[in-house]
């Protein structure tokens, strides 16, 4: 089971997975660009991450695309259906959030 709200990072590699497939390389790249570089995901906090992710069916691991000229030894994962359910949720939840306290909590 995975608590709520998300961990930062957790939440940061499903949306690094929302538009396409990745390996943890990619992963740790598309997070580092999505957040201004303010979160770097090292390999230890990243495989854990992912395992954890892989636990509660929200990523899965998958074939490389035929048209990767990647190291083949490299892992892909992709986003389940609820996988991309709990981010939407997620972002809404975040957005919420945000709206608060931009309005000062009123």
């Amino acid at each position: 089971m995975i608590d709520r709200p998300l961990k930062p990072q957790w939440f940061q590699i499903l949306l690094a997975l929302s538009h396409k497939d990745r390996h943890g390389y990619g992963i740790q790249r598309k997070v580092l660009e999505q957040t201004d570089g303010l979160m770097r995901l090292w390999p230890t906090m990243l495989y854990r991450s992912l395992s954890k992710l892989g636990e509660g069916e929200l990523i899965v691991q998958v074939d490389p695309p035929t048209d990767d000229a990647d190291d083949e030894r490299r892992q892909h994962y992709a986003l389940t259906p609820a996988g991309r359910r709990l981010l939407t949720e997620e972002a809404q939840l975040l957005a919420r959030w945000a709206a608060a306290a931009q309005s000062g909590g009123s």
